[in-house]
C-alpha cells in the first residue's frame, strides 16, 4: 500500500504546474518539462542515497 499524499506534496505539485505556464510552455512542452524535472529529482535522491551508503562504510 502506498503512503498517503501529504499537503506539502500537493503544494509542490501546484508550484510545479504553475512554473511552466509562467515560462509560456504549453501542451506537450509542459509534460516533457515536468518529466525531465522529476527525473532530475529522482537522480538527486539516488545520489544522496549512494553518498550516504558510501559514508556509512
Amino acid at each position: 500500500m502506498r503512503p498517503l499524499i501529504t499537503q506539502g506534496e500537493i503544494e509542490m505539485l501546484k508550484r510545479d504546474l504553475d512554473m511552466p505556464g509562467e515560462q509560456n510552455l504549453v501542451g506537450i512542452d509542459v509534460y516533457e518539462t515536468l518529466h525531465l524535472l522529476e527525473m532530475r529529482r529522482q537522480t538527486a535522491k539516488l545520489e544522496l542515497t549512494k553518498r550516504a551508503l558510501e559514508n556509512k562504510d
